[in-house]
């Protein structure tokens, strides 16, 4: 266990026996929906929950009606803190869409963003042209991560598609697969209209990538955040997470709060 992931009570919750890579991790990522911090919000940010955070995504087109040097020193703050920072799916397609997308991957890395996310929420978006935009992305220096599920989809209707659309996009070189569930986390991908995530949409999609490990899953409600980590373990890789929950979601990683407090409390009563 590294220090930093548990500073003040580490040496002495000794027996919870739970791995956290230290960064840059692999797994275990939480992805944070930026809407609209400014540069002391930020650091605020970093200063409470830095270590938890692996990518900040300015979601939409927000980060374009930024004041340049707002923008500028925010994206330094977070790289220097070891967070990737991410440009929102919709701007990539909005960019697309207006057949601006080599400019803006050209304006995006002169701006310091480290990450590109390509989705098909609103879009029509062929496979080749999929295809070409993660290749340009790739080609480009950034970390892409695609996303799968569009915006009007029901978990009812779009299983198969997405684990489709997954695989595709993992033979395309993506980083990571965002399974979408938008901020409001209901009756979109595998989410029903209450926000449960389908058990059979988390195997079906967990086992077309060889695991957890290549897939974030979208989960801005609470108890979406407890029933993945339940489900799928600590290292789940987590996304759309508010600024004000990374602390809780990192507590519920540790199994110390929430559905997965109370799964590990009836598997050892004791604590021994």
């Amino acid at each position: 266990m590294s220090s930093c992931l548990m500073p003040i009570w580490g040496d002495v919750l000794t027996g919870l026996g739970i791995h956290r890579e230290s960064k840059p991790r692999r797994s275990g990522l939480t992805c944070v929906l930026d809407k609209h911090l400014g540069i002391e919000g930020t650091r605020e940010l970093i200063s409470v929950a830095g270590p938890y955070i692996d990518v900040v995504k300015l979601t939409s087109l927000t980060s374009a009606f930024y004041d340049p040097d707002v923008l500028r020193n925010k994206i330094r703050l977070l790289r220097d803190a070891d967070i990737d920072v991410c440009v929102g799916g919709t701007c990539a397609e909005v960019m697309l869409w207006q057949k601006a997308y080599p400019a803006f991957l050209a304006k995006a890395g002169q701006w310091g963003f480290t990450g590109i996310e390509i989705s098909d929420g609103t879009i029509e978006m062929p496979d080749a042209m999929r295809r070409e935009a993660i290749d340009r992305a790739l080609a480009g220096g950034f970390r892409v991560f695609s996303e799968v599920g569009r915006k009007e989809w029901s978990p009812q209707t779009g299983l198969e598609d997405l684990v489709s659309d997954l695989k595709r996009d993992l033979a395309c070189g993506v980083d990571k697969v965002i399974v979408e569930a938008m901020e409001i986390g209901q009756s979109v991908g595998i989410m029903d209209a209450e926000g449960n995530p389908s058990e059979e949409g988390l195997r079906a999609l967990t086992e077309a990538a060889g695991g957890p490990e290549k897939i974030i899953f979208e989960a801005p409600l609470r108890h979406q955040q407890e029933i993945f980590i339940d489900r799928l373990g600590t290292n789940v890789n987590l996304g759309n997470i508010p600024p004000m929950e990374v602390l809780v979601v990192e507590a519920t990683r540790w199994k110390t709060t929430g559905i997965p407090f109370m799964t590990a409390y009836s598997a050892n009563p004791t604590g021994a």
